[in-house]
């Protein structure tokens, strides 16, 4: 559910019963408590409501047209913060970034987007030759204590938010360089074929990576798929790779191998690994 969904439901559901608790926000929505309270915050600053102990009581139903107009204003406040993400598919995460290490050899340049699952990828690298570009500010503190690894900081504008550097400076630096193999994730992967985020400031930025690239991986768990995000990042055709734990909808299978698409799937580690390599309108198994 987008924030601006939820923020329309949670107005609704406090028009009806005039209250609600944090608590019941956070399970009706299926979000984290943090990001409960802090919707509840937003709506209270544009006068939807008043937050009591343990939740909020309604006050006018008007003002939430003023709240939707802000919500895609304020692009950045948009999405869960990193500490939120981190904490979500941890298992699936770990699995993905263990899969994307076969990708990389020695003397690569790589470039590491700010997203949670690039730095699960980041504490997993080898002490190895390598030159590791990035704009998070989680993945240059991982990497400082590889002695071989090389890191090179995007700059920009620094988000408290998503711990990251975001702007026109981290995209014009991306233009200085040749990459090898560009490494990132998205908030959602909808079924027209777009690779998205939620907000425009990232969005943008991972244009300029993808422009910046030789080969591009992206890494995304089962959750990203069918989840629609505010700002399109590019379509599956610009990509080369897609490492998931789980791709179950056939719909998005034949897309994919429309698009000439290389897909590995990464089975739990209970089980075999399973790695699907996905050719133009003819999907094949291997490994």
């Amino acid at each position: 559910m987008l924030p601006v969904e939820r923020h329309r439901f949670i107005t609704e559901v406090l028009s009806q019963r005039g209250r609600v608790l944090v608590q019941e926000v956070a399970a009706m929505c299926q979000i984290s408590m943090e990001t409960a309270r802090r919707d509840l915050a937003l709506l209270e600053k544009h006068g939807v409501l008043l937050r009591s102990h343990g939740g909020a009581v309604f006050v006018n139903q008007q003002e939430s047209e003023k709240l939707y107009v802000a919500s895609h204003i304020e692009q950045i406040e948009q999405g869960e913060s990193f500490r939120e993400r981190s904490n979500q598919s941890a298992d699936q995460k770990t699995r993905i970034a263990k899969r994307a290490l076969s990708l990389i050899n020695p003397g690569d340049c790589l470039l590491l987007d700010s997203s949670s699952t690039s730095w699960f990828l980041a504490r997993q690298l080898p002490d190895i030759q390598l030159v590791v570009l990035t704009n998070s500010l989680h993945i240059i503190q991982t990497l400082a204590a590889k002695a071989n690894v090389k890191t090179i900081g995007l700059g920009g504008e620094y988000s408290a938010k998503y711990e990251d550097f975001i702007g026109v400076l981290a995209e014009k630096i991306l233009k200085e360089f040749v990459i090898n193999k560009l490494f990132f994730s998205c908030h959602g992967i909808s079924h027209e074929g777009g690779i998205r985020e939620s907000n425009e400031h990232h969005a943008r930025l991972k244009q300029q990576m993808l422009l910046s690239s030789e080969h591009k991986i992206l890494l995304a768990d089962s959750s990203k798929f069918g989840r629609r995000s505010f700002a399109r990042i590019c379509h599956y055709r610009e990509i080369d790779t897609l490492i998931t734990d789980s791709l179950e909808d056939d719909e998005f299978r034949q897309e994919l191998a429309w698009s000439n698409v290389n897909v590995i799937e990464v089975a739990p580690v209970r089980s075999k690994q399973v790695s699907t390599k996905i050719h133009r309108g003819n999907p094949t198994t291997s490994e």
